[in-house]
């Protein structure tokens, strides 16, 4: 039978413990002249220690705007306007890191020490006018208490470990003079050298090539072997997520659509947008001249949010007066899998509900 939307959803499949960040009901909204653009709106996601979790979806659907809410980075004029990001460390209490004041001495002591970051293009996230050197030694020297030699020969020793060449020189060259491949290794570099529990990494093998694309994520991969770390990788490329992910978290205009393991999200997809994204991916021996199935529509304008279920319109499965009324909730499927369609939901009580509401 499936419980009432109030109910409270089962864990996943891994005690309380063994969840690094548990986001419930995030809401990251922008206040802007024309209107309020509600750019994470609802979010559930469990990041689990040690694992990999892929967050997938196309451009708009909130994904880089979680990650950036995770660690206090909303530019203005976002802002966090509801649900909490439990943060819970091995070695202290857990924090709600929604709560935190984005410029305040708690937040800046985890942000790029215990949870750091890659960012899509490291040409605007790097200092054009400091080397690559002096920013990766005055994180390091922010974070630990070392001397400016001991933080020298760290940063060194980190571009090196990422596959830099001659990492001494490269310590004294700005990000200008360094390939796309190269420049994305040093922030890979900045991101590990204070040791970081969570590594959050938002599609920095876009505007690479395919080959040094997959120099990155076999690097990635090979660090978190090495130091133990929990990876959040945002992309919009499914290949990437059949390669390294542990969990799937699949976002849709700012909410958690489905989630699961990546082998029963990739298997038996539940929602469909889940489906229709999967069918869109190319695929070896499709007969010649066959063409790609397509997801019909676009995404809708942050003004112009459809009623009900945020997919309804673009939904071949779509009920007529039903999704385009009814916000479905998030039904459990099984431990640690989960989605929100009204195909597993029981409509006549949630109309009931509706109803009744005041």
């Amino acid at each position: 039978m499936t419980p009432p939307p109030d109910a409270p959803v089962s864990q996943s499949a891994t005690t309380v413990a063994d969840c690094l960040i548990e986001i419930r009901g995030l809401k990251t909204h922008f206040f802007t002249d024309e209107g309020v653009v509600r750019a994470v709106d609802g979010v559930d996601l469990d990041v689990r220690r040690g694992r990999t979790l892929c967050v997938v979806g196309e451009s708009g659907s909130g994904k880089s705007i979680t990650a950036r809410s995770i660690l206090q980075i909303v530019d203005d004029p976002g802002r966090i306007v509801a649900g909490s990001i439990m943060y819970r460390r091995t070695d202290a209490e857990p924090v709600d890191i929604a709560t935190l004041h984005p410029r305040r001495a708690t937040i800046r002591a985890i942000r790029g020490r215990e949870i750091a970051m890659i960012f899509q293009e490291p040409m605007s996230a790097l200092s054009p006018v400091h080397t690559i050197g002096n920013q990766i030694v005055e994180g390091i020297r922010l974070h630990l208490r070392v001397t400016k030699e001991e933080a020298h020969d760290r940063a060194v020793s980190f571009l090196g470990r990422v596959g830099i060449p001659k990492p001494e020189t490269r310590m004294e060259s700005y990000p200008f003079q360094l390939s796309g491949g190269m420049r994305q290794r040093a922030m890979i570099a900045m991101a590990l050298s204070c040791g970081p529990s969570l590594l959050i990494a938002d599609e920095p093998t876009t505007a690479l090539d395919v080959t040094t694309q997959a120099n990155i994520l076999d690097l990635i991969q090979d660090l978190q072997a090495e130091f133990g770390m929990t990876v959040m990788f945002i992309t919009h490329d499914l290949g990437v997520v059949a390669e390294i992910a542990d969990d799937v978290a699949v976002m849709y205009l700012g909410m958690v659509v489905e989630r699961g393991d990546v082998d029963a999200v990739f298997h038996d997809p539940k929602h469909p947008y889940t489906r229709a994204l999967l069918r869109s991916i190319p695929r070896m021996g499709a007969r010649s001249g066959a063409r790609l199935e397509a997801i019909r529509g676009m995404v809708p304008h942050p003004f112009a949010r459809p009623t009900g279920c945020p997919f309804h319109t673009r939904c071949q499965e779509a009920m007529p007066g039903v999704c385009a009324t009814i916000v479905p909730p998030r039904e459990s499927l099984a431990p640690g899998r989960d989605v929100r369609c009204l195909l597993h939901s029981d409509v006549e009580r949630l109309e009931r509900a509706q109803r009744v509401a005041p």
